[in-house]
């Protein structure tokens, strides 16, 4: 393949990652105007907030772990190749299982990653945040709102992940 400098290809670089309420997120290269696509890294027992996306439909492709998802009043479990779409204005929550997880998030636009910009701070490649390191509910819940999320309840326990599973696996 020869290349050319008159290519329509649009090449772009990737961000520098953010920890974000102890996720590492780390957004890809994409042509401008196209979908905002980013990879999270998550430790085994994260689980945001139940919470709704006013105008974003939030999904995600899981490349590596297991994790039980809520979306409505649906439960299921996403194991790596799952995809996971959770619809604008649909409550939604997840919580990883047995080890830590890798997701590719893909979104119409930027807003989850201000999102990300505004709770998180840029990572360095020796630091890891403290569990206590993140913002307080009602900071949390200031920001989301001005990302269009409202936080509806907490985050999915260990326990009722588990109850989940066990609900899953006998059918």
């Amino acid at each position: 393949m020869t290349a050319t400098t008159d290519s329509a290809v649009a090449v772009t670089t990737p961000g520098p990652p953010w920890w974000f309420l102890g996720v590492v997120v780390e957004e890809c290269p994409t042509p401008p105007g196209g979908p905002v696509v980013s990879v999270a890294t998550l430790p085994e027992g994260a689980s945001p907030p139940l919470h709704v996306h006013a105008d974003l439909d939030d999904s995600f492709y899981l490349l590596e772990g297991t994790m039980v998802v809520r979306c409505g009043d649906d439960i299921a479990l996403a194991n790596a190749g799952s995809w996971v779409p959770f619809p604008s204005g649909v409550p939604h929550l997840f919580r990883v299982m047995d080890g830590p997880a890798r997701m590719l998030m893909v979104h119409a636009d930027d807003s989850f990653l201000a999102f990300v910009h505004d709770i998180g701070r840029p990572a360095t490649d020796v630091d890891v945040p403290d569990a206590g390191d993140g913002p307080s509910i009602e900071e949390l819940d200031r920001v989301s709102t001005l990302h269009g999320i409202t936080n509806l309840g907490p985050s999915m326990t260990e326990e009722a992940a588990r109850d989940w599973l066990e609900r899953l696996s006998s059918g």
